[in-house]
């Protein structure tokens, strides 16, 4: 008997591994299905990306962005496709001028693979992982080139966060422990599922099996476990991206086995069953019979009837395999109607997506199904505490109430689900089903419904929905408020309700037209409400498609713009235009002198006018008044020159006319005497008649500057040199300017150096008795010891130091090195008194550090009365005010003041009087000629004479000869200072020349 089992088991083990190999070939093509569906998924994200940047890149709006911020288009992009963390613009060689995320510094991409593919094919271009230096973070870019009339404009690019990207992979419809990663051109980790530990960017050969064909593969990793894995392109025919797929094989695989093993197990009981029979009818007389009650038995077993010969059967047998056969029948065909149903039963479980467990009334479980309540054994072990309770509460309750409907809440896996629990009594005997549905996607749907519904009704911006024709359907209360129009007044019609006659048939067939297209259509429109008031909306139209990607509704979304239309209008003008005059402003005039500069061989002139002396006017008549002739100038310039140039006030009192197709010097000075005319007339203020008169710099396009700073910077040049040739005219800008400014700019950046590298150098003169030739002053003068150039003339440096206040470090370089050489020379016997040079500036300046060194003289034991003060006429003219105080306090601390370059300007004797000044010094002007022109010894006799007469001391500068000094004893004077005594000394040489005449007296 076992020889005759041993086919039969062969047999069943080939079909085992038939079926076994066919279970491994429905996986491997469930895995091959997901594997196709989430690459098409993803493929058709790549597809909106590149329609995205291709509507943006054929959107005009664009075109116009170098000239103004990021436009409007990127932002609604941005607000639409959350899935992008930045949109930007970079020009043909990669300077990016636009990002919607704030660029702390200036970023060039032309090092990014996606910007020089889209340059080379013209085309959508994707690029690999990188960390975008805009947002700083992972990230993966798409570029689209933007063409005009078949010229490079820009390349517009979309930044998407690979973090966005993994999250957004979770969501997709998996089975259980599959992973998925998407990499680059370079096979880099873009995005992955489940999201690992390990950085993105890496390697996919990290986490992938080497030299594995595209087909897909099975194989057996580390841990014996069994995948499927599958690559696949996501962009063709370039294939940028590519996405890798790991499915879980173990599971098939067990089941399999699990299924080999019980059936062998049912065989092998089924052969021991047969031995056992057989040796039962062994044990009998009637072996044929019962062998063949043994077949039909087995056929029984086996689900067959099996026709007995009851011909050869005692009766007994006979009778009995008559009623064998009769329940055979009966059984058989019961089984089948059972495996019918309950092969029914089990397709219905297993289609549902809900657990089920039979509980008796003590909630004890009694069977179970679902990946939920398998394997738990208790209620304990599947819900919350409240909730069996509530469970066992309704079980008790069954025969009053058979169905009991709850919800509840629970938090699995950092997720909140929501669950319904139904629990129905079984009819006839006191046993319940307990149904369990995850709910949680539902109440994430009513909820959005609901979130919907209410921004929906609760918006500020206006919501109108209409079929694919634009007949209303419905609308939002804030549609009601802003066109009037109550919702049931306009359902039913079409939007052209709104139209406010501004627009042509052509823009609407133009709107309908893109709407038809791309489905879309955005802009600003000029609608009219139902009172007939015009208003501005910013509108938004989308359209909906059915299932056969016909167009069924649109939506539309508009805000009324018509406030911040007539606000920014405001600001536009203000800020582009003067609010005191009316006229056009700095910001203005350079737009208007870069676009003619953006024209192709194209001349003018700018003209810049400052008003002489406005200053004063302001001081004496009030800043009403100095405003009423500012406006009066304005009017007056612009009835005289609107003709042929455009004026601008650019701030204060200085206006700039441009004269355009100005083609030589001639026709810019006829202009600019015109101007002089016109201004030289007199004003009227309320009761005050007013003269002014102006300097004007005159500078001509392109010679005189290439761009607008260049050309306003040589007009201002040219004004400044019309002011130094006496004000009241004009000045033409030459080369000669430019170079010295740029010579000041130089000769600035070196001071700057100097004082940094103690380059500044003190030179003491002797001012010796003219009576008895013996030192009794020195006079500190300041030296430049330029490293190339070597000495500076302080002509030519104190000028400039006194313009940018250096003036104050260099004259505490001086009052520093005055003061050392007073603490070297305390010994000697006749003491020595040094003269330094102070500049107005310093006197006049809101912070000086005169007043100090009187505390710094005494820290040292030296007395002010050390130190004489060389200060200019200027200085004394100034009468009251902040230079004058502090004169005043250095005279009462007990310092000297000489007045320096006598009779060179406009000497008050009452000034030198009333400032208590000890000494006078002749400008060296006057000492030459007095050797050969009487007229200046006479000048110096009459000027000693003077100052003597007032008790004051003379000092006589730039003796060089013996007749000078000798023609200046004769007249009287006290002091002398020349090259006939001594040259300026370092200070070095100059103690050194005092030690060997303090010898020698």
């Amino acid at each position: 008997m076992l020889l005759l089992s041993l086919p039969g088991f062969t047999l069943i083990l080939a079909l085992l591994f038939a079926q076994r190999a066919d279970i491994l070939h429905i996986k491997e093509q469930d895995a091959i299905f997901y594997a196709n569906q989430i690459a098409t998924q993803q493929r058709v994200e790549i597809a909106d990306t590149q329609q995205l940047l291709g509507h943006l890149a054929a959107n005009k709006a664009l075109l116009t962005t170098s000239k103004q911020p990021c436009p409007q288009l990127l932002q609604h992009a941005k607000l639409l496709n959350q899935e992008f963390a930045n949109f930007g613009l970079a020009t043909p060689n990669g300077r990016v001028f636009c990002s919607l995320h704030p660029l702390k510094d200036p970023i060039s991409i032309t090092d990014r693979a996606y910007f020089l593919q889209a340059i080379r094919t013209r085309d959508f271009s994707i690029g690999e992982y990188q960390q975008d230096r805009s947002i700083h973070s992972a990230t993966l870019n798409f570029a689209q080139p933007v063409y005009q009339d078949e010229q490079l404009q820009m390349i517009i690019f979309a930044v998407r966060q690979l973090t966005n990207w993994s999250e957004s992979l979770s969501h997709l419809p998996l089975p259980v422990g599959t992973r998925v990663m998407i990499a680059d051109h370079f096979a880099q980790i873009v995005a992955e599922f489940p999201y690992s530990d390990k950085s993105l960017g890496r390697a996919v050969s990290e986490d992938w099996p080497a030299n594995l064909s595209p087909r897909a593969t099975i194989l057996e990793d580390e841990s014996n476990h069994h995948h499927v894995y599958l690559r696949l392109p996501l962009h063709q025919p370039q294939s940028e991206l590519s996405i890798y797929f790991d499915f879980p094989f173990d599971d098939a695989l067990h089941e399999v086995n699990r299924q080999f093993g019980l059936i062998l197990l049912a065989f092998l009981i089924a052969v021991c069953f047969l031995i056992w029979l057989g040796r039962q009818q062994l044990r009998s007389t009637l072996l044929l019979p019962l062998h063949d009650f043994s077949e039909a038995i087995g056929a029984l077993a086996h689900g067959k009837a099996l026709k007995l010969d009851q011909k050869n059967m005692p009766k007994e047998l006979a009778d009995l395999a008559a009623h064998f056969e009769t329940m055979a029948g009966i059984r058989i065909d019961t089984e089948q109607e059972l495996n019918r149903k309950h092969a029914e039963l089990n397709t219905l479980i297993n289609a549902l997506p809900d657990d089920f467990l039979r509980l008796d009334k003590q909630a004890n479980i009694l069977d179970q199904h679902g990946l939920r309540v398998t394997g738990r054994r208790t209620l304990n072990d599947i819900f919350p505490t409240h909730i069996n309770i509530r469970i066992k509460a309704a079980l008790v309750l069954l025969q009053e109430k058979p169905t009991t409907v709850f919800e509840y809440a629970v938090k699995e896996k950092n997720q909140s689900k929501v669950y319904e629990i139904r629990i129905h009594k079984i009819a006839q005997i006191d046993e319940a089903i307990l149904i369990m549905r995850d709910i949680s996607k539902k109440k994430q749907q009513e909820e959005a419904l609901n979130l919907a519904a209410l921004t929906y009704n609760n918006s500020s911006e206006c919501m109108v929905i209409t079929d694919a024709q634009g007949y209303i359907l419905d609308t939002n209360p804030a549609f009601t408020k802003v066109t009037g129009y109550a919702q049931h007044e306009v359902i039913g019609k079409t939007t052209s309700i709104l139209s406010s006659g501004k627009y042509d048939p052509s823009f609407y067939e133009q709107l309908w037209r893109s709407l038809l297209s791309t489905g879309k259509w955005q802009g600003e429109i000029i609608n009219k409400r139902k009172n007939g008031e015009l208003y501005t909306e910013w509108l938004t139209i989308d359209t909906v498609y059915d299932e056969h990607g016909e167009a069924y509704r649109r939506v539309g979304i508009f805000a009324d713009i018509t406030d911040k239309k007539r606000k920014d209008e405001q600001l536009w003008r203000q800020s582009h235009f003067d609010e005191l005059t009316d006229l056009p402003n700095r910001t203005s005039l350079k737009k208007q002198l870069n676009t003619l500069f953006g024209l192709t061989n194209h001349n003018f002139a700018v003209l810049l006018l400052d008003i002489d002396h406005f200053k004063d006017i302001n001081d004496t008549l009030g800043h009403y008044y100095g405003d009423l002739l500012l406006a009066q100038i304005a009017q007056r310039l612009k009835k005289a020159t609107e003709s042929v140039a455009r004026l601008t006030r650019i701030g204060g009192d200085e206006f700039v006319l441009v004269y355009d197709h100005c083609t030589d010097q001639t026709q810019a000075i006829e202009l600019a005497e015109k101007v002089l005319s016109v201004i030289k007339a007199p004003f009227t203020l309320a009761d005050e008649t007013c003269y002014v008169a102006a300097s004007i710099g005159v500078a001509l396009a392109p010679h005189d500057g290439k761009n607008t700073e260049q050309l306003l910077k040589a007009a201002d040049q040219a004004m400044y040199k019309a002011k130094q040739l006496g004000r009241n005219g004009f000045a033409l800008f030459s080369s000669d300017l430019r170079e010295q400014a740029e010579q000041r700019i130089l000769l600035l950046k070196d001071m700057r150096q100097a004082l940094c590298a103690n380059q500044f150098v003190m030179y003491f003169q002797p001012i010796v008795t003219m009576q008895t030739m013996e030192i009794a002053k020195a006079e500190a003068l300041i030296r430049w010891q330029h490293p190339t150039k070597g000495i500076v003339s302080p002509a030519e440096f104190i000028p400039l130091a006194e313009e940018t206040q250096l003036i104050h470090q260099l004259g505490e370089i001086a009052f520093t090195q005055a003061v050392d050489v007073l603490k070297q020379t305390q010994h000697f016997k006749n003491k020595l008194q040094l003269s330094i040079n102070v500049s107005p500036v310093q006197f006049s300046a809101k912070h000086t550090t005169l007043l100090a060194w009187q505390g710094q003289l005494a820290k040292h034991q030296l007395t002010p009365d050390m130190l004489v003060l060389e200060i200019t006429e200027g200085l004394m003219m100034q009468g009251e005010g902040r230079s004058q105080k502090r004169l005043t306090k250095l005279i009462q601390q007990g310092f000297a003041i000489a007045l320096d370059d006598f009779g060179t300007g406009y000497s008050s004797l009452a000034y030198l009087k009333q400032m208590d000044t000890e000494f006078i010094k002749i400008d060296k002007r006057f000492v030459d000629g007095i050797e050969h022109n009487e007229e200046d010894l006479v000048l110096c006799e009459t000027m000693i004479l003077m100052a003597h007469q007032l008790g004051l001391k003379v000092i006589a500068e730039g003796i060089e000869t013996a007749t000078q000094h000798e023609l200046l004893k004769q007249a009287g004077c006290d002091f002398g200072q020349g090259y006939f005594y001594s040259k300026p000394l370092p200070v070095e040489m100059f103690i050194d020349h005092l030690n060997t005449r303090n010898k020698q007296a």
